[in-house]
């Protein structure tokens, strides 16, 4: 009998500590907001952003706020990230405002979602500025610890920044 040896891939443990979340409903979306903590590498905000339309709940993305490694998934299930640029002077979480208040559509439209990009309704999202600071800068500090095994290559991928 013969048995093949496959490598055994070296893995890691990686803490995440996650916040009480916060919920905003307007414009045909729901925002779920939590702070999470990655570990000793980074964090912030993350936004879970869901279908509020009538008999549709889907997740479409998830937009992750952090402080070092801003980017968001699109759609929500997408391993790939995007990364966030934000302007000068300015930080992921006004990214976030300015990006749902100003062109929440396309985003939607980039996670395949054509049939809800074509319900929001731009201008209660266009006037969602303050109430999603608000709901950002509410967050409270993280407190539920986690543990992930993750390949040890993610993991030195993280530390090395």
């Amino acid at each position: 009998m013969t048995t093949t040896d496959e490598p055994q891939q070296e893995t890691a443990q990686l803490e995440i500590v996650k916040g009480e979340e916060a919920e905003l409903q307007v414009g045909g979306l729901r925002f779920v907001a939590c702070r999470r903590e990655i570990d000793k590498f980074d964090g912030g905000v993350s936004l879970y952003v869901f279908s509020d339309l009538p008999d549709d709940d889907r997740e479409l993305l998830r937009v992750d706020l952090f402080r070092e490694r801003p980017h968001y998934h699109a759609p929500a299930e997408n391993r790939a990230e995007f990364k966030i640029k934000p302007r000068a002077g300015k930080d992921a979480r006004d990214w976030g405002v300015e990006a749902f208040t100003t062109r929440a559509s396309e985003l939607v439209l980039e996670g395949g979602f054509n049939d809800i990009a074509e319900q929001l309704d731009q201008e209660a999202l266009g006037s969602c500025g303050t109430a999603l600071r608000e709901m950002f800068d509410g967050l409270g500090e993280p407190t539920e610890v986690s543990h992930f095994e993750v390949p040890r290559s993610v993991f030195d991928a993280l530390e090395a920044g």
